[in-house]
């Protein structure tokens, strides 16, 4: 029988949320199979880390160029393409293997308006549906969305979940947490709010309530903002030149750091609108910091009931529900500890391990 071979692209892998999960792929696939007929596609300086463990191919053309559409010539001779987002080389689709996160740019009209973009994902997604070998999504939500959005009906797709790297992600003791602080100037006490580089993640929401909060000094706890290399978002300029004091933007740091961000914050506030799956809220409750979400999309699926809820276009329902919350320390303890557990639902180990199921099964 002959051995299959099987490229990974991995051109993604320094992308938060995509590249996390390529990285863990690449970093616990050597379990649970053997790398020699394995070649990845990418940018060898980005995959430095893994030369010593699988065959690199450089492949640097751009995302969602029309390059990529034609793939990388020795392709033709891959048998299973892993595909990691839904940036499929079209010409090699009979040989793909696609996971696809969300279809947020089809979804959130509002926001990503663009006629070519729509045109481009009806085109790539119905292709997806039709031709490729294997379709995979991280959530229940996703794949809901695929079969009523693209009726992805016959070709279903298979849920293997994001995971935490709970390694890293864990509870951090309190001089680490101290050195933290005084390394970053952070008060004792801050709110958190993570990912807010796109519109739909809603931040002026949370900033816009909380100001009204701290405008009448019925809270002093100021929100440290990262996700923004530091610099204050545009959609929130108007707001910060009045609560300088409360509004803290955060400077990018080492991923090996993150948890220690967590882990200083009274709670992490997450207003989003729509998520495929969402990291943030895992990482936070994986380090003991409780977890305020919207009850948009996949959160609930991921959080269940170990999370306090807000409609996310709710502003009277958030402020009340944020009140309570923050001034109740055994709620808070409580959401700490049922977050805490919740997180260790969710396991590198055997997401890879279905992976590497399935490239021997096709």
């Amino acid at each position: 029988m002959k051995t299959k071979k099987i490229g990974i692209d991995a051109r993604m892998i320094g992308h938060s949320g995509i590249g996390t999960r390529i990285y863990h792929i690449l970093k616990l696939l050597p379990l649970y199979i053997s790398l020699k007929n394995i070649v990845l596609y990418g940018e060898t300086e980005a995959l430095t880390e893994f030369q010593k463990d699988y065959e690199i191919i450089s492949y640097n053309v751009p995302i969602y160029s029309l390059k990529e559409l034609l793939g990388h010539s020795t392709m033709k001779y891959i048998d299973i393409l892993d595909i990691p987002h839904f940036n499929v080389p079209l010409r090699f689709l009979t040989k793909c293997m696609v996971t696809i996160h969300d279809i947020i740019p089809y979804k959130m009209r509002e926001y990503h308006n663009s006629i070519q973009k729509r045109i481009y994902l009806k085109v790539i997604l119905n292709s997806i549906k039709l031709l490729s070998k294997k379709i995979i999504v991280v959530s229940e939500y996703t794949k809901r969305d695929l079969v009523e959005s693209f009726d992805y009906k016959h070709n279903v797709p298979e849920v293997i979940y994001n995971a935490v790297d709970h390694a890293l992600f864990k509870p951090q003791n309190e001089k680490d947490k101290e050195e933290f602080r005084n390394k970053y100037h952070l008060p004792e006490k801050y709110l958190l709010a993570v990912g807010i580089g796109k519109e739909h993640k809603n931040l002026r929401f949370i900033v816009n309530n909380l100001s009204t909060l701290w405008a009448n000094k019925d809270c002093n706890y100021p929100l440290v903002i990262a996700g923004s290399n530091g610099i204050v978002p545009e959609s929130i300029q108007d707001i910060f030149l009045h609560f300088k004091n409360y509004i803290i933007p955060f400077p990018k740091i080492a991923y090996n750091e993150l948890p220690l961000l967590y882990a200083c914050a009274n709670m992490l506030i997450f207003p989003s609108l729509y998520e495929g799956f969402g990291f943030p809220v895992l990482e936070a409750q994986s380090v003991g910091c409780p977890v305020l979400s919207s009850n948009a999309t996949v959160l609930p699926e991921v959080l269940r009931e170990t999370a306090h809820y807000f409609h996310p276009q709710d502003n009277n329902g958030f402020v009340s529900i944020f009140t309570k919350l923050i001034s109740d320390k055994s709620l808070l303890d409580k959401y700490k500890e049922v977050g805490f557990q919740n997180s260790k639902m969710f396991q590198w180990d055997s997401s890879v391990r279905r992976i590497a199921e399935i490239y021997e099964s096709i």
